[in-house]
Formats: structure tokens, C-alpha cells, sequence
């Protein structure tokens, strides 16, 4: 089977898999997908920029960027978050067993199929960078739903105002 064949299959494969998904699951977790998709397109760009790796294979019209990246890895995202949202221990264990699959075995595999070249990085360091990136997914969602309020976090009680915004008191002696 061609590269180009596995890309593109990736791609649709992956966006198929959403017509299993309820409306209101894609409404909930697709900004986070999105986000997820922006600071990955930043990572892949800063690790060419760095020498860490170089795509050899895309499909048309991306230049630079595996097509996985709007396509597994954007509905991957998804899927995770449908799982495992709530429960952040449960999202890190997942996350760290199919970030330890991808920056290992199958970083070799495209490797050896022509599709991507690894230089100045280890697995192991782009394990940590999809790990990172996983956290930084995680604290969005919170964040796009209103739980993510320091006080909230803190579990202090969310109607302490700072002192400043107290009303003054009338002077009218």
C-alpha cells in the first residue's frame, strides 16, 4: 500500500469514526480538538524550525504537516476526552500508553516508510513534549468549562472579592 494511500485513509478513516459520536459530545469537545490541533501545528513548525524532525511525505495542499494532524490526532482528541474528561488521572494514564505507541513504535514505522525523518530528538523527548501537550488539553477543557477558577481549583469560595472592589463607605457625618 502507497504512503499516499495511508495518509489519506488516516484522514477519512478518522473523520468516519465522528458519525459515532453524539452531537452534543462533538459540540462539547470539539474546541478543545481545535486548540489542540493549533498547538500542535506550533510544535510541528517549532521542531522543524529546530531540527528535531522533517516531514517527507504529506499529501496536497500541506507542505510541512502530516496530514494526522487534522485528522487521528484532531478526532483522537475527541475521543479521549469523551472517555476519560473527569477523571485526569484515568486521561493521563491513556494518554501517556498511546503518546508512549506513537513517539515509539510508530514514529519508527513512518520512519522507515519515508514519511517522517527524526534528527535531534529522542522518543523519549517526544514523549514528554505529547505529554506536555496532553496537560495543556487538559487545562483547556477545564478552562472552556468554567472549572478551571483558581478558587474552584483551591476550593475556596467563589464570592471572595479582593478588598478594592468592596463599595466605599459614605462619609455623612
Amino acid at each position: 500500500m502507497s504512503n499516499q494511500t495511508l495518509l489519506w485513509a488516516s484522514f477519512v478513516l478518522s473523520w468516519l469514526s465522528v458519525l459515532f459520536l453524539k452531537k452534543t459530545e462533538l459540540k462539547r469537545y470539539m474546541p478543545v480538538a481545535l486548540f489542540g490541533g493549533l498547538v500542535a501545528t506550533i510544535v510541528i513548525e517549532m521542531g522543524i524550525t529546530l531540527h528535531w524532525w522533517a516531514t517527507k511525505e504529506t499529501v496536497f495542499p500541506l507542505v510541512n504537516m502530516p496530514i494526522f494532524n487534522y485528522g487521528s490526532f484532531l478526532i483522537g482528541i475527541i475521543w479521549i476526552f469523551k472517555f476519560t474528561y473527569k477523571r485526569f488521572w484515568l486521561f493521563l494514564a491513556t494518554n501517556a500508553v498511546i503518546d508512549f505507541i506513537l513517539t515509539g513504535p510508530m514514529d519508527k514505522w513512518l520512519v522507515n516508510r519515508g514519511i517522517l525523518e527524526l534528527y535531534d530528538i529522542t522518543s523519549f523527548q517526544l514523549f514528554l513534549v505529547a505529554t506536555g501537550n496532553a496537560i495543556i488539553l487538559y487545562w483547556y477543557q477545564l478552562w472552556q468549562e468554567g472549572d478551571a477558577s483558581p478558587f474552584q481549583i483551591l476550593k475556596f469560595s467563589q464570592n471572595v472579592q479582593p478588598v478594592a472592589s468592596k463599595p466605599l463607605k459614605d462619609n455623612e457625618d
